[in-house]
């Protein structure tokens, strides 16, 4: 089969692997669409230590079961199921969880092998496309679910970054009928998404105060944006993985009482329940390319962002 190798450091290769032969607990998926996440992109540009060549990378995919050809979307979070989060039902910070395209192969691949408890059908007239979208949107629905409480009709609640992970996050929020809700990134064409997927204000910045902010981004700078324009009280999720640092002004949080929480993956009732929501997904906001032109399109990547807010790779 045809492959996107993560080969060594920073080496990338199209090249043919063996179909993988699933085991008794897994099924075999040929996949249909795999989008290609930041995360991938610079963990392979700084040779992160959390994927470990040689490796086919790949974690938003779908495709269609083998053995009986349903369209499907797969969880890419295996947990162990007897750690003491998993039993108190946190299965998507296991102690022992592996991550499909992280610590074994995903789907930058013809085919892949997959627990069969991680497949989720999906909806009838969601398309591989959108069905590749689920996993961003999953991550989202986790986000808005730890502060559901916070999110009253009147909340005014901004959102950094207008990205995948952003206008996911937009698109759960609007499910959930908020509205006003306001857009921040650098990027111009992203902005004129974010409208289009229903942000009512947009701009390099946030601006005023608010009751949430979820930080897609995650930088230093944008961390601390995101805890300085709380209002007392407020909270802030932070979803984005850039960096490791943050700038935020800590006595400030405490003396107003600011709440800062993490925000990592979902469980698989968040991952199912994401999949009905992906058919909000415009594909005209996704650029598609052939699994064969994957290391051109890191390439690509590396040097600067997409003006689509997603790109995948179709085998």
């Amino acid at each position: 089969m045809k492959a996107l190798l993560y080969a060594g450091p920073l080496e990338l290769v199209v090249t043919d692997l063996d179909v993988p032969a699933p085991a008794d607990d897994e099924v075999l998926v040929r996949v249909a669409a795999a989008g290609v996440c930041g995360s991938e992109v610079e963990g392979f540009a700084t040779q992160s230590p959390f994927r470990k060549p040689p490796l086919v990378m790949g974690h938003e995919f779908a495709g269609h079961r083998v053995d009986d050809g349903a369209l499907v979307t797969v969880n890419p979070l295996v947990a162990c199921g007897e750690c003491a989060n998993c039993r108190r039902g946190r299965t998507n910070i296991c102690d022992h969880r592996s991550i499909l395209g992280i610590n074994r192969a995903g789907g930058f691949a013809e085919y892949v092998a997959v627990p069969r408890a991680n497949v989720h059908p999906l909806p009838a007239g969601v398309s591989p496309q959108r069905g590749a979208f689920v996993e961003p949107m999953a991550n989202a629905v986790h986000a808005a679910n730890l502060v559901a409480d916070r999110l009253a009709p009147d909340a005014r609640v901004g959102v950094i970054g207008a990205g995948m992970l952003g206008t996911a996050v937009l698109l759960v929020l609007r499910s959930r009928g908020l509205t006003g809700i306001d857009v921040a990134d650098l990027a111009e064409p992203r902005l004129a998404t974010a409208v289009k997927a229903g942000a009512e204000r947009t701009g390099q910045r946030l601006t005023g105060a608010f009751d949430v902010i979820l930080d897609t981004v995650g930088t230093a700078g944008t961390r601390a944006d995101s805890v300085a324009q709380l209002h007392p009280g407020g909270a802030a999720v932070w979803l984005g993985l850039h960096a490791a640092e943050s700038d935020a002004d800590c006595r400030a949080m405490i003396r107003g009482e600011k709440a800062v929480l993490g925000s990592f993956c979902y469980t698989d009732a968040e991952f199912a329940a994401a999949a009905p929501l992906a058919a909000a997904l415009d594909e005209d906001w996704l650029e598609l390319r052939d699994l064969a032109d994957g290391v051109e399109v890191f390439e690509a990547l590396m040097r600067g962002p997409s003006a689509r807010i997603k790109t995948m790779l179709v085998p």
